[in-house]
């Protein structure tokens, strides 16, 4: 067994949500930014993985079904408005008093904290299981 591919594939994982915490991060950072009127607001951002077949020969799989080894990940603006709050004593407010806010939604970027901390925690045990493994084989492969 090649241990260096499992590591590979556990290490991809990682750097997958440590994007998505410091993309949340910057979206919790900048959720009660405003924009003057005629500008555009900060648009928040998500981060999109998606599996390659970079280790696939790692992993055995039937002919059917395909394996999800590696992931890659990009962060893209999320497509949707901004959020306009009535506030017309406000210096970015337009003629109608409205102002325009980041589209943040907090409570939902806090959910994804929480999902790639499980992750992230999730390859790290893969990464100890991996590594626990390998010393085994050397202690099997020592005659101790």
């Amino acid at each position: 067994m090649d241990y260096f591919k499992s590591f590979a594939i556990s290490a991809s994982g990682l750097a997958a949500e440590k994007l998505r915490l410091e993309t949340a991060a910057l979206n919790l950072a900048n959720a009660d930014t405003t924009a003057a009127p005629g500008t555009e607001p900060y648009r928040s951002l998500e981060v999109v993985g998606s599996a390659t077949q970079a280790f696939a020969s790692f992993l055995p799989t039937d002919s059917s079904e395909t394996s999800l080894s590696a992931v890659t990940a990009t962060v893209q603006p999320r497509i949707m408005p901004p959020r306009m709050v009535y506030d017309p004593a406000h210096p970015h407010a337009d003629t109608n008093g409205f102002v325009a806010r980041a589209n943040v939604d907090s409570l939902s970027e806090m959910v994804t904290i929480l999902r790639a901390t499980r992750a992230y925690e999730a390859n790290i045990k893969a990464i100890n299981a991996a590594k626990a493994m390998a010393q085994q084989a050397l202690e099997i492969g020592s005659g101790k």
